[in-house]
């Protein structure tokens, strides 16, 4: 099983659109030499070629499947697809890296594990905000307690596009956002309300409003493909102090704020005097700087050195399914 630091080793990317374009870059910067790329759709995979010249293209996934010196394959291709040539890949006894959220039905995620743990080959999905080192730092924060008690969690998340045909902006959005409670939380939320909008196609929708809650934390989860500015947001207020994780700042992507609101308690007040007014405490607020690497390539280097028993990956089977599972159900 090849580790990340054979730079050398024969790998595979397949689907060369947007996402797939951006994998091929990281792999690129990561210093991979011999990658070969496939997309069904030709020109794809030529105009990949001509942004990096050293690209291998391959015309037919099958000469990928064939080649024993490829033992890890990324798949950047549509979820409603995956299942027949990730199941390929598995059958060749490929390791196999798969964007989120995989694929469209549990019983073929299900499918797929059964066929990776018989061939004994990894399977990891693309859950990329586990592997950022701002999520990663507000998770050493929760787990200090810094915040106080986590009393709701906003999450925004909207964009104009990109704009899927064969899942909804939930499969497609809302699957981060609950990637990343699952990290921080090692729980998912159950879900009290989901209010979605289709608005271009017929049984697609387009904008969701997940309400939830996860032990006494509401959270809320708002997603768009349809909003004209781009909106990244992870709010997460507590008893002593707030978050505010916004990926549009580039100068101050994290921002805690010492700020919360409470009611006194009814032992203090005047015995003349029972109007209760919400007292709001104001400190000082930080920034503070935090060094980070690009999370797609913490994450590319995670697959190559995870394995399959005791660093086993950490959005695997098992995780995959729990998301899987809340989006099946709303």
């Amino acid at each position: 099983m090849n580790s990340f630091t054979d730079k050398n080793q024969e790998i595979a990317l397949i689907g060369c659109g947007y996402w797939g374009t951006i994998i091929a870059k990281t792999l690129i910067e990561l210093n991979f030499k011999n990658i070969s790329i496939y997309d069904a759709n030709k020109n794809n995979s030529k105009t990949l070629k001509n942004k990096y010249k050293n690209l291998i293209v391959e015309n037919k996934f099958s000469k990928i499947l064939e080649n024993d010196e490829i033992k890890n394959v990324f798949f950047a291709t549509p979820p409603s697809k995956n299942y027949k040539i990730v199941k390929n890949a598995l059958l060749h006894k490929k390791n196999v890296f798969i964007e989120k959220p995989g694929v469209t039905k549990i019983s073929e995620l299900k499918s797929l594990n059964l066929i990776s743990i018989k061939n004994k080959c990894k399977l990891m999905f693309g859950y990329v905000y586990c592997y950022n080192d701002y999520i990663e730092f507000i998770k050493k924060t929760l787990n200090k307690k810094k915040l106080g008690q986590i009393l709701y969690i906003s999450f925004h998340r909207q964009n104009l596009g990109p704009i899927r045909s064969d899942v909804n902006v939930a499969d497609d959005l809302s699957s981060h956002d609950l990637s990343i409670i699952l990290y921080l939380f090692k729980k998912l939320p159950k879900v009290l309300k989901h209010i979605k909008y289709s608005l271009l196609k017929k049984n697609i929708y387009d904008i969701s409003n997940l309400h939830m809650k996860l032990k006494n934390i509401y959270i809320d989860i708002n997603n768009s493909w349809l909003n004209p500015k781009k909106i990244r947001t992870l709010t997460i207020i507590g008893t002593k102090k707030m978050l505010l994780f916004d990926e549009m700042n580039l100068d101050e992507p994290i921002k805690i704020y010492d700020k919360y609101a409470t009611y006194p308690k009814i032992q203090d007040f005047n015995k003349k005097f029972f109007k209760s007014k919400a007292l709001i405490h104001v400190g000082k607020n930080i920034s503070p700087k935090i060094k980070t690497k690009p999370a797609l390539a913490n994450e590319i280097k995670h697959f190559f050195n995870s394995d399959l028993t005791k660093n086993k990956p950490i959005t695997n089977y098992k995780f995959s399914l729990k998301i899987l599972n809340v989006l099946k159900r709303i």
